[in-house]
Formats: structure tokens, C-alpha cells, sequence
């Protein structure tokens, strides 16, 4: 949650302006991870300390002074050093919902003159939070000299926090210095030297070292956090100010080191035409799938409602009212357009009228059997961690069986244990395979205590490691899991996953985390990369400061929600979802792009989609990526991100991944 001050950082200035919860069952089931599985001792190997090839110092740190009030143009910055010599590659500062630019960079000489400089635009479904804006070249720095790097709020409301930088702040070799927090007020062209109260403006860079110290032992490099969470914080509270407008060079906006858009410094060998052929069918094996889209038309109700539509993709909420066209609208604006859970009395029209649709039972008399946005029954929750298995497959049968031939498709949802080696591979792939035509399971990584557990335990099918539990590679090795149940009967449906909005955890049990927005939109795309066909929200916060029956709800009624940015960052990366639907419909390769990634492959009109995260065993950073054979290109587009990458003549590229939840999407044509 934000934190208010009691004044503005622009006091330094001689301008002064002036629902019901997620059923107890459910809960019983996810209090049932900590019950059903048994503790076992382990070790884990100690860590080594070791310099990144790339360094950043305030890595993904959120403000507590998100907004500070003061509307004056200023320059905010950071004044560091370094121990070694090395390169500043681009500049890093940490954007709000309300500091609307076009922002300028700047890096400055230890005499007060600018090195170099470069624009972020100000662009409509600009992210939120951390921003990495690359210089065009990288600006060689010396050890021991005093360096500042500076961005424009032309508009005021930066975040800052007062008292950040009391002390220094490092990582290896890059130190901001105490008291670096600097600004200058104007349009630009203003060294930033004053500061306030040890002001902590969140700005920072990407500092390459010349001789990096202690090299990871994975081939890429590592990378402090610095692409943008793409999420959205809360809004409001007070800091600092900072200057100006400087020179307007409009570079990429990449967490990379090195700028994705200059091109290749060989020309490819064979000579590409100007305007490469369409990439058609390419000549390597397919990932076993349900059949996407087309996998609907067997379902009558969700056949007629459109989801054999290759442009649609189920994303669900999970207990979520609606009681008027807006609330629905709402929630259909956000990416939602399925419900699980409503009050009994909500009428079938609401439905109809949104163009959305219900996964359940009869709610009332005004649901009937031609309802077609009624598209699917509901069987039940978590029946692995309420039942043994001989009951549970029993109350499962008869569900089964009081649906049949009603021209839905069955669903139901099981704990993390159909994907562990805690219950008989016989129990488990019976629930996944014998009742339902979508299956999901509900584990989150991020929010419950399983991966705090000492001793820790390693009992899952694809394996998860301590160091990696909390990362989103973790929600893909689930997906994957549960596909490879899935397969044992050699008949496939639509794997689904549920991803937590807010928190997971246990009602009354210990506080782990809220999610945050990168790691929520990093959870998503990697279950999609390992092949999700639907995603599942689970709405319901039990534990910590923000609770809620409702997060989606309680985000359209509540000022200054705190779990709003959650809800922004779902909705971001559902429109991302929605949009690519198309091509995520299609069937996927297999094909490996190079060491320390997690990728999905696909081809859709002509181009080349690939959707890429780091791997679940090895650290962010730079990563290279050799594409196919079958496919030529000089350049690639990263999706959604205004940049292109040079591929040079061997068909190979370099991108970055600052966080563990980074993602980029490519579209080569």
C-alpha cells in the first residue's frame, strides 16, 4: 500500500502548491498443501557471491512516495561512482501512473556536461514502474570519477523518498553515492546538483563492467532487474522535485544493454530479399495439443457462443458477481469474459447483453438449456484435497453424470497435488482425465509459504527448485506438469491455470506476499509459453493488509484500491492475450532458441511469433537466440515494446531480461 507524507518534496522550491469469500472448501484445500505434504530434510548449496556482467543498483524496488504533488518541470537524478571502469548503456527511473512525460535521459560528466541523452515518448498503454530507456551508444565511464544520471518529469508528480539515501546504496563495483539524490528545476540543460533531505529519486542505470568480477557459471550473463514491472501501482503521496527538457534523440525503450535497433554488422550471407518471403508451415515437429480453437466445436453451447472463434481466449474470474451492464462491462474492459461463482440470483440477460459467459450450475429460472453463453458445468474444487481418491473419483463420476448430454463442457480445478509425487500417479491422472473437457490446478508460487519451507522439498513431477520456487518459470513447470498428466490417457483437453490476483494465501494462515505486477504478468505468459488454453484469476485476497472477497470488484467501487495496480496489470497483459489470441491458437513447435530460455514457437498469416522468458534455472539477463532454419530474417519486432532487434547473418539475436517475470514477444515476418 502507498504511504502518504505529510508534505510535498516541493517545499525545497520557492514555489509551494499549496462480496462473500472464496468457500471454505476452498480454503480447506489450500491450508490441505501444508497438511498433505510431508516434510522431508533437505540442503541447499550456499551461494557465492558474484558481480552480474551487468549491474543496476535499486534493481526492482517500489517508492513508498509513489506521486508527489509538485507539477514544476524537473530533473531528478542520481549521483554514483564505480570501482571499476566500464559502460553506462542506458538510464533507469521509476514512472507512476500520473508522471506523464515525454521523459528525457540524461548522463553526466563528473564536470557537469552531458555525455549523452535520449527520450522515452509518452505513449498511450505506457507501463508503470520501472523504466529502462537505452542511450544510443554506451558511454564509456571511468573508476572514481562522480557520474550523475537524470530524467525530466516535465509534468511534476516523480515519485521520491525522503530520507532514501541516507546511506550509500551498491551492487559489486556501481555505488549511488549517500545524498545522490539530486534535482534541478526547468525545462532542461540544468546540471541537477541540489538535494533534499537525502531524497531517494529512483533513478539508476545499466553499468557493463570492463572486466566483470566473478562470472556466473551460466553462460548468460546476469542482470539486475530493470525492465518495467509493466504494472500499475497505486496512485498519490508526496516526495521531491527534480528539472527539465533536455535534447530529444528518441531511442528504444529496452532493458537491454546493448540498443535492439541498430543493425546487423554483417550482412547476412545469402543476401535476403528486401521483403523476405511469408513464413508458411515450417518444417519441424508440433507440440501435441487439444486442438485450439477448433477444439470448441464439439461443445454445442460454447460452439455457438463463438469460442471456436480463433480470435477468442478464455480468461476467467473466479468468483466474481455482476449486477448491472457496467459491472460487467467493467470487467469485460479489464480482459475478463468468464465467470465462476455468482449469486443465484443474477439474471441469464446480464450474460447475453455483455457478450460474456457462465461456467456453472443453473443459477435460476432465467437460464435454460438453449442459454448459449451458459457454456459450461462446473463440477467442482480442489476434490483431491477434500476427498480420498476412491470418493472423490466416485463424486466426481456422478457429477459427470448428472451433466451428460447437456451440451456443455465439464471443468473442474485441483490442487497442486495431481502434479506432486504425494499422491499414486494412477489417482492423480484419473482426476485429470477421467470427468472433464478443461482442467486447471491452483498453486501459487508467489503468495503461499511453500517455497519459504525449511527443509524445503523438491516432490513435484517437473521438478522446482528453492532457489527458483518463487519465480514465475515455477506457474509454467505447473502447466507443464499437468499437461504431461494429461497425456497418460493419449487424449488431450484444454489445460487452464490459475493465477492469483492479488494473494493465495491461506485465510487465517501466515502472510507470505501480495503478487506483484510484473510477477503476475510474468506468471501468465509463462504458462501460456508451456501451453496454456485458458487463464483462471483467482479473485479472493485472505491474508496480509489488502483483502477482499472481490479484487476486480473492489477495484471499480474502491478509491485508491490497494490492490489496483494488480488489477492494471491483469488487465495489460489480458489485452495482450486477447490480441495475440490468433496466434496463440494455432499449434506450436518445438524447437529450442539457445541456452537459459523458455520459449514458444508458432506461425500465424505469414509471420513468425515467438514468446520467450528465462528459464527456471538460471538468473535474468542477456540471452541469445538462434531461430530456425526455415526462418530468414535481418530484423525482429519485439511485440508491444516499439523496438526492433538486428539478427545477424547466422540467424542469430541478442536480447535482455532484467527480471525473473521479464518477457518479450517477437514477431519476425
Amino acid at each position: 500500500m502507498e504511504t502518504l507524507t505529510a508534505h510535498s518534496q516541493s517545499e525545497r522550491s520557492p514555489h509551494r502548491w499549496g462480496y462473500s469469500r472464496r468457500p471454505k472448501t476452498t480454503i480447506a484445500g489450500i491450508a490441505a498443501l501444508a497438511l498433505l505434504v510431508p516434510f522431508f530434510i533437505g540442503t541447499t548449496a550456499g551461494n557465492t557471491p558474484s558481480y552480474a556482467s551487468t549491474l543496476s543498483v535499486i534493481e526492482d524496488s517500489v517508492p513508498q512516495t509513489l506521486v508527489d504533488p509538485d507539477t514544476v518541470s524537473v530533473e531528478l537524478g542520481a549521483k554514483f561512482t564505480t570501482s571499476q571502469d566500464g559502460t553506462v548503456s542506458a538510464v533507469r527511473f521509476y514512472r507512476s501512473d500520473r508522471n506523464t512525460g515525454p521523459h528525457v535521459v540524461n548522463l553526466w560528466s563528473p564536470q557537469g556536461k552531458v555525455l549523452a541523452t535520449a527520450t522515452l515518448p509518452d505513449t498511450d498503454g505506457m507501463s508503470v514502474g520501472w523504466q529502462t530507456v537505452t542511450l544510443p551508444t554506451p558511454v564509456e565511464i571511468s573508476k572514481g570519477e562522480k557520474y550523475v544520471a537524470s530524467y525530466i518529469a516535465p509534468n511534476g508528480r516523480y515519485s521520491a523518498d525522503e530520507q532514501g539515501l541516507k546511506e550509500a546504496k551498491s551492487d559489486g563495483p556501481l555505488t549511488i553515492l549517500a545524498s545522490g539524490g539530486v534535482y534541478a528545476y526547468g525545462n532542461g540543460g540544468t546540471y541537477p546538483s541540489n538535494t533534499y533531505k537525502d531524497s531517494n529519486y529512483y533513478v539508476d542505470v545499466v553499468f557493463t563492467p570492463s572486466t566483470p568480477t566473478a562470472p556466473a557459471t551460466t553462460a548468460p550473463p546476469t542482470v539486475k532487474p530493470t525492465t518495467p514491472p509493466t504494472t500499475a501501482p497505486p496512485t498519490v503521496t508526496p516526495t521531491t522535485p527534480p528539472t527539465t527538457a533536455p535534447p530529444t534523440v528518441t531511442p528504444t525503450i529496452a532493458p537491454t544493454t546493448a540498443p535492439p535497433t541498430v543493425a546487423p554488422t554483417t550482412p547476412p550471407t545469402t543476401a535476403p530479399p528486401t521483403d523476405p518471403p511469408a513464413i508458411g508451415t515450417l518444417n519441424l515437429p508440433r507440440i501435441p495439443w487439444e486442438g485450439g480453437s477448433s477444439y470448441w466445436k464439439q461443445f454445442k453451447h460454447a460452439n455457438d457462443a463463438g469460442w471456436s472463434d480463433p480470435s477468442f481466449f478464455p480468461v476467467v474470474v473466479w468468483y466474481n458477481g455482476i449486477s448491472s451492464n457496467a459491472e460487467a462491462q467493467y470487467d469485460k474492459k479489464n480482459g475478463f469474459n468468464t465467470y465462476i461463482g455468482m449469486d443465484a440470483n443474477t439474471p441469464y440477460s446480464l450474460f447475453k447483453d455483455n457478450d460474456v459467459f457462465w461456467i456453472g450450475g443453473k443459477l435460476n429460472s432465467t437460464f435454460t438449456d438453449s442459454s448459449t453463453n451458459w457454456v459450461g458445468n462446473f463440477l467442482d474444487d480442489e476434490v483431491d484435497g477434500r476427498f480420498t481418491p476412491v470418493e472423490g473419483r466416485k463424486w466426481l463420476q456422478s457429477l459427470k453424470d448428472q451433466n451428460a448430454g447437456n451440451g456443455r463442457f465439464n471443468y473442474s480445478n485441483f490442487t497442486q497435488m495431481v502434479i506432486s509425487n504425494d499422491m499414486n500417479a494412477s489417482d492423480s491422472q484419473a482426476f485429470v482425465n477421467n470427468y472433464t473437457d478443461a482442467v486447471s490446478l491452483d498453486m501459487y508460487w508467489y503468495t503461499v509459504p511453500f517455497c519459504s519451507w525449511t527443509p524445503y522439498r523438491q516432490n513435484y513431477i517437473t521438478p522446482v527448485t528453492q532457489e527458483n520456487c518463487r519465480t514465475a518459470s515455477s506457474y509454467g513447470k505447473s502447466m507443464k506438469s499437468l499437461r504431461q498428466q494429461d497425456a497418460a490417457d493419449g487424449k488431450l483437453q484444454a489445460p487452464w491455470q490459475f493465477i492469483e490476483l492479488l494473494n493465495g494465501g491461506p485465510g487465517g494462515g501466515p502472510f507470505t506476499a501480495n503478487i506483484t505486477p510484473g510477477q503476475l504478468q510474468g506468471a501468465v505468459m509463462s504458462s501460456i509459453i508451456n501451453e496454456a488454453r485458458g487463464l483462471v484469476y483467482f479473485n479472493q485476497s485472505l491474508s496480509g493488509s489488502c483483502q477482499g472477497g472481490s479484487v476486480l470488484r473492489q477495484s471499480q467501487v474502491t478509491a485508491n484500491f490497494c490492490g489496483e495496480p494488480q488489477v492494471d496489470a491483469a488487465s495489460k497483459v489480458n489485452s495482450q492475450v486477447h490480441k495475440l489470441a490468433p496466434v496463440l491458437n494455432t499449434q506450436s513447435y518445438q524447437y529450442s532458441f539457445g541456452a537459459g530460455l523458455d520459449t514458444m514457437l508458432k506461425t500465424y498469416s505469414g509471420s513468425a511469433y515467438v514468446f520467450a522468458m528465462v528459464d527456471g534455472s538460471s538468473k535474468p539477463g542477456s540471452r541469445v537466440f538462434q531461430l530456425p532454419s526455415g526462418i530468414k530474417a535481418t530484423s525482429v519486432e519485439v511485440v508491444d515494446e516499439n523496438r526492433t532487434i538486428a539478427v545477424g547473418a547466422d540467424g542469430k539475436f541478442t536480447d535482455n531480461f532484467a527480471n525473473e517475470y521479464s518477457y518479450h514477444i517477437y514477431k519476425i515476418d
